[in-house]
């Protein structure tokens, strides 16, 4: 190399050496003294972005974790009140028996009842209980946009299962222990032209049934009450139509063959479960002295006169044998339902003698001695009076677990057959497309159903049920990961233990406090319903708790692995730059004074 004094190449190179120690030691320092290998996108820009994204989820984990745990305190509000709520309620059941008792007086009811009155206002207070200033009980599931969704409600928590447990009770047949199908589809239509109000289509194979669906008339519920816990219309009462229907439903189930069943026989022991001698009574008055003829080995129906003497023939049998009426009506299902195979008159018969302790051995048999009973009476009304304990004059329905047929004290009328609450504020919603009721899965949303019955092809609809309001827990980190939850009212209408009136319910009678028994026990699962609800939030709310806080462990292990530094490592790296940053130093100064030897030249 040229000996010069104008251009230092060895010190620029050292120079140049020094700066780029200088700038390797300084991110070295950074990186030891943050403890993260990445401090700025210019030390790894894929890396850094990715970084910034797990952290951007790691604060929406931590904020949902904190919604989850928020969340988890108001439910735990909301199940103060509620079991509170049911312990009250127990304390209630107790206190009607209590007041059932004949060794009671009026004037000890009326001191019961002043504690009952107290409960039920307690109960209020804890159904309008608030968390954060939000009522928690806000009666979401409660609210219905049409009669359709309103029906739902009240076959979901009332018309079903009151309807199924009178059945069972008046026939000993249900859905808990049957052989056969245990569901059943809920559908609507509005068929002006047809005169059912409601009905239960059922498909057969082999003898049994494997198909039940449940059609409401909508034709004549259009008009239905808001308020009536009836379900009232022009048509009438729903909730007897129901019970009517449903009892073609269980024997269906229950009973091998059912669809050769006389038409008369199977519309007779359906309507001697909630009584007609009210509403039917004109039609029962029509035929005079003509039951016997009515009562026809045909499996199809004709008309009102089907259905009415039916009806009377179960009576007049309950009352010539000496059984009463659920008696009689438990022994002619039972053996219908030890037989299997097509129905045949021969089981039926047995079914007649079964029914009537053998006083008629034959279908024909029943007939033969209506007509002579017939021909003894003056008129149709003595008649009923006189051989069937039929007085079409009283308030009771003739329902064979009343007070006419069934020997009961309770006169039960068109409201009272289908025990109710006293408030439509108690029907709620189903939550699921699939709700178990008394041992049936009823599905509430099948879409559309298309049959053909009697020559007629149909199509039936689901109802639309919506549930509007409620409470979203955000317990996710995305738009979509919410979970809604829907309450009903919890106050004292809402669990039926108030009518629309605000009039609580009575135990001043014993006949009041066995009605109250009833409702109480319907409030008790519908608190225990919701109860069950909450506790099931609660767990799922738990474990996404834990699925947060294990996604927010293993998001922090991926960023930490992607921008922590190796301590080690960098002080490795740290110090050899450190060595270097101090070699250059040195080389540059050696370079520096290469130019002064140029100078010895010119001396």
């Amino acid at each position: 190399m040229a000996m010069v004094v104008k251009t230092n190449i060895d010190a620029q190179k050292g120079l140049n050496t020094l700066n780029k120690n200088s700038k390797a030691l300084a991110k070295s320092l950074k990186k030891v003294s943050s403890g993260m290998k990445i401090n700025s996108a210019s030390d790894d820009a894929s890396g850094y972005a990715i970084s910034e994204g797990m952290r951007v989820q790691l604060r929406a984990l931590t904020q949902a974790n904190s919604n989850t745990q928020n969340a988890n305190s108001l439910l735990k509000v909301a199940d103060g009140a509620m079991s509170n709520t049911v312990d009250i309620l127990r304390t209630m059941r107790e206190k009607a028996i209590n007041a059932a008792n004949d060794t009671n007086t009026d004037s000890d009811r009326a001191i019961i009842q002043k504690e009952l009155d107290q409960s039920i206002d307690q109960i209020t207070d804890n159904g309008n209980v608030t968390f954060n200033g939000k009522r928690i009980f806000d009666g979401a599931l409660n609210h219905c946009e049409n009669n359709e969704q309103r029906i739902c409600a009240a076959l979901n928590t009332e018309w079903l299962a009151n309807s199924l447990d009178l059945i069972e009770r008046s026939t000993g047949m249900s859905f808990k222990t049957t052989p056969g199908i245990k569901e059943m589809a809920v559908y609507f239509e509005d068929d002006p032209g047809s005169s059912a109000l409601a009905y239960v289509g059922s498909g057969y194979a082999n003898n049994r049934t494997d198909l039940l669906f449940m059609v409401v008339n909508m034709h004549y519920y259009n008009d239905m009450a808001e308020d009536d816990v009836n379900g009232a219309s022009s048509a009438g009462y729903l909730d007897r139509t129901i019970a009517h229907e449903m009892t073609h439903a269980v024997m269906s189930s229950n009973i091998e063959g059912f669809e050769g069943l006389y038409a008369c026989l199977a519309e007779g022991a359906a309507e001697v479960i909630h009584g007609i001698d009210d509403e039917r009574r004109g039609t029962i008055r029509s035929l005079g002295l003509g039951f016997d003829a009515q009562l026809t080995t045909s499996t199809a129906t004709s008309g009102a006169n089907t259905y009415a003497a039916g009806y009377v023939a179960f009576r007049y049998m309950a009352a010539q044998c000496g059984f009463t009426g659920t008696e009689s009506v438990s022994h002619f299902m039972n053996s219908l339902k030890e037989g299997s195979g097509a129905m045949t008159a021969d089981r039926i018969n047995a079914a007649i003698a079964a029914g009537s302790k053998g006083k008629f051995t034959s279908f024909d048999g029943l007939k033969a001695a209506m007509a002579a009973d017939e021909a003894r009476s003056a008129d149709g009304d003595d008649f009923l009076k006189r051989f069937c304990g039929i007085d079409l004059d009283n308030l009771d329905t003739g329902a064979i677990s009343g007070h006419d047929a069934g020997g009961s004290r309770d006169q039960m009328t068109a409201e009272s057959i289908v025990p109710e609450g006293g408030s439509t504020k108690f029907w709620a919603n189903p939550t699921q497309k699939t709700t178990n009721i008394e041992g049936l899965s009823v599905k509430w949303q099948e879409g559309e159903l298309t049959f053909t019955a009697g020559g007629v092809t149909k199509t039936v609809h689901s109802a639309d049920i919506q549930i509007k309001g409620g409470m979203r827990f955000h317990t996710g980190t995305e738009s979509s990961q919410n979970l809604h939850v829907a309450f009903a009212y919890a106050d004292a209408k809402a669990m039926g233990l108030q009518d629309n009136d605000n009039k609580n319910i009575q135990v001043t009678t014993m006949d009041k406090a066995k009605a109250a028994m009833q409702l109480i026990d319907n409030s008790l699962n519908h608190a225990l319903n919701q109860l069950t609800t909450i506790g099931a939030i609660q767990s799922r709310l738990e474990y996404t708790a834990m699925n947060l806080t294990t996604a927010h462990e293993n998001t922090t292990s991926a960023e930490s692995t992607i921008r922590d530094a190796d301590m080690a490592k960098e002080m490795t790296e740290y110090t050899k730059n450190n060595v270097l940053m101090q070699s250059a130093q040195s080389m540059l100064s050696q370079a520096n004074q290469n130019s002064s030897a140029a100078l010895s030249l010119l001396q």
